[in-house]
Order: C-alpha cells, then structure tokens, then sequence
C-alpha cells in the first residue's frame, strides 16, 4: 500500500486493538445477515489490509470479478473492475502512480454578509427549522448510516444497500431513523465517490466532476474499503461527511451527514446555495457558515420532533442578551477531545457576525465525558448560559442539574445531538435548550 494508508490508526484510535477488531470481523463475516456480493467483497478486504493476509484480499477479488460480471448497475459494474484491478495491484505491490491530469481544484468561496441591523439588544437562536414532509427525498452518506466497518456492523451489505430495518443505530443512521418514524421519507445513501489528491490533501468534487471539497484524510487513507486506482487517485465506497456526498445530492430535498470539517461545511454551503437544505448532526465547523445568505438551510446539532406535516428539525429558540456572561467549553486537545471546542467556535463566530463583544468565558475540557467543568464554572460565576458539548451521562447530569435549579438558565447544545444522554436535554428542557443556530435573529 502506498505509505500515506494506515488502516490500523482508525482502529487504535477506539482505543481497540487490531487483534480484536479482526476477531470480530471475522465473526461479522460468519454470522447470518444480509449479504451481497459486493459487500461481502469489501468485509474480505478489510479484513486482508488490517490482518495483512493475503488469503482474504484474494477471496475479496474473486467476489469483486464475479460482481462485476453480474451487475446491471453501470457504477457497480465499473466499480467492482477497478476493484479487481486494486486487489492484483496490492497482491503484486504494483500500485501504480498518479500522474498529471486535467482535474481542477476550484475551492469555494463563501459570501457572507453583515447583519441586517446595528441597533439589537437581543440574540435570538434556535427558531432556524427544516421541515421533513411526507415524501422528501434524502440523501446521506455510507458510513455509520447503511454500514460500519469500524465496528463491523452491516459490513456483508454494498453501500447502496439502505434498508430501514438495517440502519446503524447511532450518529446519521439514528437521525434517519428518529426522521423516518415520524415521515415516509426517500433515504439514498450516496457512494462510489471519486476522490482526488491535490498536494497533501484529498478532495471530492462538485456535481460537474470539479474538484471543490476537502475531504478528512482519515476516511480516505484509514478506510480500508477505499478503492485506489492510483496513489493520487481513489473510489469511496463509505463515503463520510457532506464533502463526500455533495457531488450526487443536488436532486435531494434534504442531505444528512457529518459536518465536523471546513470542507464538509463548505460542500454544506454548495448544496444550500443551490436550495437543498442540510443537517449536520456532529457540527464542530458549522459557525463558519455565520452570515451566510442561501436558499437552502444548514441545521447543526438539532432536535428531530414531530411537526404536523412530519418532523422538524430544529425549532427551538432561546434569547440571549447581548451583555451577558456567557461559559463556553473549549479545548486544546486533539482526537476525540477536539470536539469539545465547538461552543467556543461558535459563540466567537457570533460575536464576529454581530460586530459586537460578547461576555464569552472559555473553560477547558481536559478529559473526554468529562465537561463538569464547564458547569462548575458557570454556577460559580452566578452565569446563567451555558454554551457545551454532552456526550457523557455525568455530564448530562450536571448539565440537568444545572438547568432545573433555575428556570431562567440556558444551555445551546453543540456536537450533541448524536450522544443519547446529550440528546435527552432537548426534550427534558424544551424552553431552555437550544442549538448552535447560524441564523440568529438580532432585536
């Protein structure tokens, strides 16, 4: 494999050891459950690259030879030969080299504009709302919604296989199915995106094949079910986050994915512009969409609830003076610690908007689950909004605690709404919860 590919640092960075994870592939693999040939394919070559056995990249080969002789799905087909073609290219550790083509990076620029007024004294977030009607057609990406092969779920089935009685139960598949249960709504994963390198990043393209949106290098390099056609050059079959979706979704009402990279929020961006409306569940970057003027909405870390034509998504204000003291969490950390400067990004990405300085305290997470800090902080300061990330049932409780002890505190929930425990305050406490809205109303 070209050096650049690691499958293993996916794996460690769980905090699993590759042992393990093999061990429960091979049982995914062994169990019953839906299969197709494709799939099955991609969980053999998984398993080949992580264990680094030779035996199952050629068992992948075969199962990819024989789909492609049986495909009527033209993507299919010409995916499962180029797969063909990989496997040979890693079993003779030929992987061939990119060369100079006519692919175009053109990142985008996103318009901004100042607010429609100087003269506020209040902040209002949360009534910014996506409607999910009967009959809205979504598209979404592979990973963590049809299947998971970090954790070995769904990994026999293609990534175009979407069943609703199959979908992952955490992160986007929730979200959809939370959508699903209250709409009879058209879920279409997006997959088989084609990936560029252009320097030392990796880009997806636009609707018209150029090149705009950064991709997390990670869900290129680190997932084994990435199919190379060169070192520069690469196929994805579970495609993770806007970025890598954006290309097929400009014919969908509604994209659902993960938002916590600028690319991911620029390719949010492209599709808004262009009336499709997204929900970005894990939102770490969506402040720098602050200002923005689209015909489409870009939703973060919301609530799903029901709406008498479906479900909405969002839809739950809160105010804010401007004056007012305000803790925020934020880090220093890296992964899976970074998440928790989203509050930070955001309350700074408003005072930016508004032009005008807002009262921000910063407290920072040292330990993952563990943001009581935060919490303390702003009882000891007598502040009444809160601006976290809860992923964790401790912090969940501090935040619950905090909140019943007086009505008049607010928390605006970010990087939340995929976290169970997190997820329950936005029910537990409908009038005092909010999230991070890019949308504010000024008065």
């Amino acid at each position: 494999m070209p050096e650049d590919f690691h499958f293993a640092d996916a794996i460690t960075e769980e905090d699993e050891s590759v042992d393990q994870f093999c061990d429960e592939t091979r049982a995914s693999i062994a169990k019953p459950g839906p299969q197709t040939t494709y799939g099955l394919a991609l969980a053999n070559l998984t398993l080949g690259l992580v264990d680094e056995d030779p035996k199952f990249i050629l068992i992948a080969r075969g199962l990819f030879s024989a789909d492609a002789e049986t495909a009527k799905d033209p993507r299919e087909q010409k995916v499962a030969k180029l797969a063909v073609a990989y496997t040979d290219a890693i079993l003779s550790d030929n992987i061939a080299k990119g060369d100079d083509t006519r692919d175009r990076l053109e990142p985008i620029q996103i318009k901004k504009y100042p607010p429609p007024t100087t003269n506020f004294s209040k902040i209002i977030i949360g009534k910014t709302a996506i409607r999910v009607k009967q009959n809205t057609r979504i598209k979404t990406q592979v990973d963590r919604v049809v299947r998971d092969w970090l954790q070995s779920s769904n990994i026999k089935v293609s990534p175009w296989s979407y069943s609703p009685d199959h979908l992952n139960p955490s992160h986007e598949g929730k979200k959809i199915s939370e959508i699903l249960a209250l709409t009879n709504v058209t879920v279409v994963p997006v997959w088989g995106t084609r990936a560029k390198k252009f320097g030392e990043s990796w880009y997806a393209p636009d609707a018209d094949g150029v090149y705009r949106f950064e991709i997390s290098e990670d869900k290129v390099e680190n997932f084994p079910t990435t199919i190379l056609i060169d070192d520069q050059t690469a196929i994805i079959n579970d495609t993770h986050g806007i970025s890598g979706i954006a290309w097929d979704s400009l014919d969908a009402d509604l994209v659902i994915g993960c938002g916590d990279h600028k690319g991911k929020m620029e390719a949010a961006y492209y599709l808004a512009e262009r009336g499709v409306n997204v929900y970005v569940p894990t939102d770490r970057f969506l402040g720098m969409l602050m200002g923005t003027h689209t015909k489409g909405l870009v939703v973060g870390s919301a609530p799903v609830k029901k709406d008498p034509e479906g479900a909405v998504i969002g839809d739950q204000p809160i105010t804010i003076e401007v004056n007012e003291p305000i803790v925020v969490s934020t880090t220093n950390g890296h992964y899976p610690l970074q998440y928790y400067d989203t509050p930070n990004r955001y309350f700074h990405a408003l005072q930016e908007y508004i032009g005008k300085p807002l009262n921000i305290t910063a407290v920072e997470v040292k330990q993952y689950g563990h943001a009581m800090n935060v919490v303390e902080e702003a009882r000891k300061l007598g502040v009444k909004l809160l601006g976290i990330r809860v992923k964790s049932k401790e912090e969940h409780d501090a935040v619950y605690s905090w909140l019943k002890e007086d009505a008049s505190r607010r928390a605006v929930l970010f990087h939340t709404a995929v976290y169970p425990d997190g997820y329950r305050l936005f029910f537990e406490f409908p009038k005092q919860t909010s999230f991070g809205d890019i949308y504010p109303q000024l008065e």
